[in-house]
């Protein structure tokens, strides 16, 4: 990406496309396969299906870029699209009876006991500090952190200044990093 294309927002991207821009629309496709491509691969685990739904999700991005309204935000418009693609590609597979059986020997790696019982301690332990929070940094912890939303998508999600949203999560995260502290010592 070059360095006047870093600078300019996706959402600038998206308008100087509309407007027939043919660098801007391909920059904007440039900046967005790797967003997309991270969001797929952390909900899918076979590459082969990543790369195909992420090629389905530009193809459908570049369907309805008409649709596009440039005063929203463009990566919540994005993700939106992105959403629908990937459960119309599980529901596919679902109709196929296409998630694959994993036998014991194609597993790579052991787990033991103790690993699962740690895991499942650690989850534990992490949801009930996130649930001691207060409901609204609990939301944006679980928005920005667990979700994957920006600190802009949080603040619209949830009405709020973007500084307002990133005030609360800092003590959120403070609060929680204290706790784990307290669970150290204990």
């Amino acid at each position: 990406m070059s360095g006047t294309e870093e600078k300019q927002s996706l959402e600038d991207l998206m308008r100087l496309a509309q407007q027939g821009d043919k660098r801007a629309y391909a920059a904007l496709f440039r900046a967005i396969t790797p967003l997309l491509r991270a969001f797929i691969s952390r909900r899918l685990s076979a590459s082969s299906d990543v790369d195909d739904v992420v090629q389905d999700i530009l193809l459908s991005i570049h369907r309805a870029s008409h649709t596009y309204d440039t005063d929203r935000p463009f990566k919540i418009w994005m993700f939106t699209i992105a959403r629908y693609r990937l459960n119309d590609h599980l529901r596919k597979l679902y109709k196929k009876g296409g998630f694959p059986e994993i036998s014991i020997d194609d597993m790579t790696h052991e787990i033991s006991a103790a690993d699962v019982t740690e895991q499942r301690d650690r989850y534990e332990y992490l949801n009930k500090a996130l649930s001691s929070l207060p409901e609204k940094q609990k939301k944006i912890v679980t928005l920005m952190k667990i979700e994957g939303y920006s600190a802009i998508e949080t603040a619209q999600a949830m009405n709020m200044s973007v500084s307002a949203v990133k005030v609360s999560a800092h003590r959120a995260y403070k609060s929680l990093a204290l706790k784990v502290e307290e669970e150290d010592r204990e």
